[in-house]
């Protein structure tokens, strides 16, 4: 089966992120905190959430295996604290061969006790003809400790530039083209935490450092 091109210019696709967005911002507003993380695969507003004073958005360095944006970060380790963030949001990383498993368990470890994580993607099983099947970030988030909503869907099941305006709520829900996940710590979760600083530094590009970052010493 061919695969729909990814261009996050298609009007179209503006517009399922967008309701994917809406979908997340509700859940959002349960959320009482003031840092959140955002790992972003398609550039779009960052959430506003009353209470969340500071979003930090990473995304895929295109050159190399990691994260760019305030800091720069290896692929496989989140350079903050743990429990740092009342949310994490996840958006649209099918593109950005990332290892799910490894990242998963990071998100879990830097998930704030009352926080709530979600993560959405273009579901495979849709008439976009692309994306990554959410269970597999189920089970990887159950691995990692975490209490797992399965998968709803949401966004217009076809390409269309008005998003979901006009389509039943009944076809949205059995064929959306993009799905969310939310996740919370369980309650009597042992999630693995650092004991102990690594030898990995955060690279601190603009402004305050986030939440648990460290300097990089000279």
């Amino acid at each position: 089966m061919p695969t729909r091109k990814f261009d996050v210019r298609d009007p179209a696709l503006a517009a399922l992120g967008a309701d994917a967005s809406a979908a997340c911002g509700a859940r959002l507003a349960r959320v009482a905190g003031t840092h959140a993380l955002l790992l972003d695969g398609m550039s779009m507003p960052i959430p506003v959430v009353a209470g969340v004073a500071r979003w930090t958005r990473l995304m895929p360095d295109p050159d190399e295996a990691g994260w760019v944006g305030p800091l720069r970060a290896d692929a496989d380790m989140l350079p903050f604290g743990d429990e740092s963030f009342c949310a994490v949001l996840v958006r649209f990383l099918a593109r950005a061969d990332v290892a799910i498993e490894p990242l998963a368990a990071e998100l879990a470890r830097t998930l704030a006790p009352h926080g709530v994580l979600l993560v959405t993607d273009l579901h495979p099983r849709s008439l976009w003809r692309a994306g990554t099947s959410p269970g597999r970030w189920e089970r990887a988030l159950r691995r990692a400790g975490l209490d797992v909503v399965p998968a709803s869907r949401c966004g217009a099941p076809w390409p269309r530039a008005h998003g979901v305006a006009g389509v039943p709520h009944w076809l949205v829900h059995g064929m959306g083209g993009a799905w969310v996940i939310e996740a919370h710590r369980r309650a009597s979760a042992a999630i693995p935490l650092r004991s102990a600083a690594t030898g990995r530094r955060a690279v601190e590009q603009t402004g305050t450092l986030v939440p648990g970052a460290r300097r990089q010493c000279a």
